[in-house]
């Protein structure tokens, strides 16, 4: 006879295995999800702290929609496209630095991308780039720390970037003081923190891959574990639905046994993931990646990881609980009489 409580929570070799590979699943899918917040956080502080004496020119309030030609003041002028970068989505600026705010490093040949610190490790020597229905391959020129701009963003050359979205105007043109011409809106460098914001938010679509990687595995080591765990007991299984136990004793008790591995899982992953978050995060400035990183740690994060666990760990119970309620009492009654 079973006894529900200790099997639930029990650990045979194989139930350790599973826990454990589930717990480096959702390890590198809670540091990465806490990296990349931490970036866009990382750079938000840095507008807020080094920036906010620098404005920025724009026709309109959207910036992207924003339309400014080179000759209206005396400025840094910032050209904006949405692109793909080896699969990556995010935005490749180009720079007309008249003001020397920017400095040479954000200069490009046409044939160049310079890209920021995110993308160091990831890509070397070409990188493809996808706009539309254009894919260029440029050669990368170096990985850099960008002054006003997050670092999964990338620069290019201007002239490029004007050919591929068919139009002369810049998206906006950084000043170090406060002008305000007629026809255009002038404000501080520091309300791009929620542009900043949108374009992390586009970059979480890499991040609900990750998810939907984490949701499969945890599917298929619990879906195995059960489904060895219920051949085994078969026997068992039969006597105690033979001595009175329903259906949903026995589908309860499975399913309570897959999201209690889940969840331990879960529990380990998301503990050893914060550990490595903030390991990154002393390791990256000194390998002179960032000046400035701090670890941001969002609710969200653990309330997703809870999510992924009891979804992977339900669907996978399914299909072997339905085994469990089709084994046979008889079968079992007659091999305890052998």
């Amino acid at each position: 006879m079973i006894a529900p409580a200790r099997y639930i929570v029990s650990f045979t070799k194989k139930t350790k295995l599973t826990v454990i590979t589930i717990a480096l699943v959702i390890m590198f899918t809670t540091s990465s999800a806490v990296i990349v917040y931490s970036f866009e956080k990382s750079n938000e502080d840095l507008v807020n702290r080094f920036i906010s004496q620098y404005y920025i020119i724009t026709s309109t309030d959207n910036i992207m929609n924003s339309k400014v030609p080179l000759n209206l003041v005396n400025g840094t002028y910032v050209s904006l496209i949405y692109v793909s970068i080896n699969g990556t989505q995010t935005y490749l600026v180009g720079v007309k630095d008249y003001a020397g705010i920017l400095g040479s490093a954000y200069s490009c040949k046409y044939d160049e991308i310079s890209l920021g610190k995110y993308f160091q490790g990831k890509i070397k020597g070409y990188a493809t780039v996808k706009y539309n229905n254009t894919v260029l391959n440029l050669t990368v020129r170096r990985f850099m720390s960008f002054k006003f701009f997050p670092s999964y963003w990338a620069v290019g050359n201007y002239s490029l970037i004007s050919t591929l979205k068919n139009s002369d105007f810049a998206n906006f043109v950084i000043v170090s003081k406060y002008i305000q011409i007629p026809g255009y809106i002038t404000r501080s460098m520091i309300s791009l923190t929620s542009f900043y914001k949108q374009t992390a938010n586009e970059i979480g679509f890499d991040m609900f891959l990750l998810n939907i990687i984490s949701i499969v595995v945890i599917y298929m080591f619990i879906n195995t574990l059960l489904t060895m765990e219920i051949k085994q007991n078969m026997r068992k299984i039969g006597i105690i639905r033979a001595i009175g136990s329903t259906r949903k004793n026995i589908s309860g008790l499975y399913m309570l046994r897959a999201l209690y591995v889940g969840f331990v899982g879960m529990l380990i992953g998301f503990s050893m993931g914060i550990v490595m978050a903030y390991f990154l995060a002393t390791v990256i400035p000194l390998a002179g990646y960032l000046t400035y990183f701090n670890i941001y740690v969002p609710s969200y994060v653990f309330y997703m990881n809870i999510l992924l666990a009891v979804v992977g760990s339900f669907f996978a119970s399914i299909r072997p609980v339905r085994n469990a309620l089709k084994v046979s009492i008889l079968g079992a009654i007659r091999s305890v009489i052998r």
